[in-house]
């Protein structure tokens, strides 16, 4: 089991960040403590083999992997159903936690339907029997979890039929955008956003879904991002995407150069 299922198995927060790049942090993200590291291939050059060297060095590390495929739930359409296909390819590659950008429960019913397929020939997983086949398709729960990402208008409009999914786990909520979405843009704090929010969260744990949220990019110091997660824990969310390792390292960096060069001049 890895760290992100063991943190919510003992009731904990699991924190994580994105990565845009290569397997190289991934050992420095699981060392630093964080639960989970989350390939990002919606914005960023990443392909499929930088995908399985992230995936295969956060096993060895013990952490998460949870990718972003790419979609794009503004323009695509509801009803447009390619993004399965990059959904059930992350599964085969073995990751745990698979999340796509989503327009409509529409795409979140066939996506729930991809990761139940018994494909996991890149984890070296072939059926040799009858008996072998049959087990490939009783996967344990934490093998293959769909997570919708929600922040397209036409996804918030769906979330209760979303929450109604069967085999829909985590559920994540993309402050960002959603707040845009709700017409609030990069207004993390907005009555209604933390309106919404509360409202997804109720109707999640009525039905024992774990609502995962990011931390957004507003935060950029220590104390900033802790009362953050803090507070986004207090209001029930489970799972905390912190911000991406590169965007990390430059909020602290910029403020620890600032004070090396004040000391020198």
């Amino acid at each position: 089991m890895t760290r992100l299922f063991q943190k919510l198995e003992a009731g904990e927060m699991a924190l994580g960040v994105w990565l845009k790049s290569g397997p190289t942090w991934v050992s420095t993200i699981a060392q630093a403590g964080f639960d989970f590291v989350r390939p990002d291939m919606m914005f960023s050059a990443m392909d499929w083999t930088q995908l399985d060297h992230i995936h295969r060095t956060a096993l060895a590390a013990g952490i998460t992997t949870w990718v972003r495929v790419p979609a794009n739930p503004w323009l695509a359409g509801a009803a447009q159903l390619q993004v399965t296909v990059d959904v059930q390819r992350a599964f085969a590659m073995g990751i745990q936690i698979v999340g796509a950008s989503i327009a409509s429960v529409e795409q979140v019913r066939a996506c729930v339907e991809v990761s139940r397929d018994w494909h996991r020939s890149g984890t070296g997983e072939y059926p040799s029997s009858d008996a072998s086949f049959a087990a490939m398709h009783k996967k344990s729960a934490n093998t293959a979890i769909f997570a919708p990402h929600i922040e397209a208008g036409t996804a918030i409009n769906d979330i209760d039929a979303i929450l109604e999914v069967d085999g829909v786990r985590i559920v994540m909520l993309a402050m960002t955008d959603l707040s845009k979405a709700l017409g609030h843009a990069f207004q993390y704090d907005h009555e209604e956003v933390w309106k919404t929010l509360d409202s997804i969260v109720a109707k999640a744990n009525a039905r024992g879904i774990v609502i995962a949220a990011n931390m957004g990019y507003a935060y950029t110091t220590h104390d900033e991002m802790r009362d953050r997660v803090r507070r986004l824990h207090d209001h029930g969310v489970r799972i905390c995407l912190m911000q991406g390792a590169d965007s990390m390292y430059e909020n602290f960096a910029r403020r620890l150069i600032g004070d090396i060069r004040s000391a020198v001049a």
